[in-house]
């Protein structure tokens, strides 16, 4: 003789009909469509804290979005202003440097060879030597 337990299939949903209201129970539970209270209670905590940690989230970005506004963004205007005034100069720069190359040939088919060197200093004028007398 075989025990009612050991024969059934729990896989089976149409096992727990033979089990009746407990049955019902049972697989209402499992699937979820049966809720106990433990079960709300920690869904409800569970929510909590995802509104709570929402919350903390929203203010954290709304103290970036102003530390953003009041901070970050008059410096980045200063920067774009900056930038503009030092552009035409930059370029200007560029192109005298492209010239020292052709400067440099042109010294040297002078005869002379560019040097990086200040001018010597003057010579001081000769000094008349007295003639003594006899």
């Amino acid at each position: 003789m075989t025990s009612l337990a050991a024969s059934t299939d729990f896989g089976d949903i149409t096992s727990f009909v033979n089990f009746g209201v407990l049955g019902l129970v049972v697989l209402c539970l499992v699937t979820g469509w049966l809720w106990t209270k433990p079960s709300v209670d920690r869904l409800e905590k569970e929510r909590d804290r995802a509104i709570a940690e929402r919350e903390k989230a929203e203010a954290q970005r709304d103290a970036m979005a102003q530390v953003l506004q009041e901070r970050l963004l008059p410096v980045v205007g200063d920067f774009i202003t900056t930038t503009r005034s030092l552009l035409p100069i930059l370029q200007q720069l560029q192109q005298l440097q492209q010239m020292i190359p052709i400067l440099q040939a042109f010294l040297q088919q002078q005869g002379g060879e560019w040097r990086n060197e200040p001018p010597p200093p003057p010579r001081p004028p000769p000094q008349r030597r007295r003639r003594s007398g006899s």
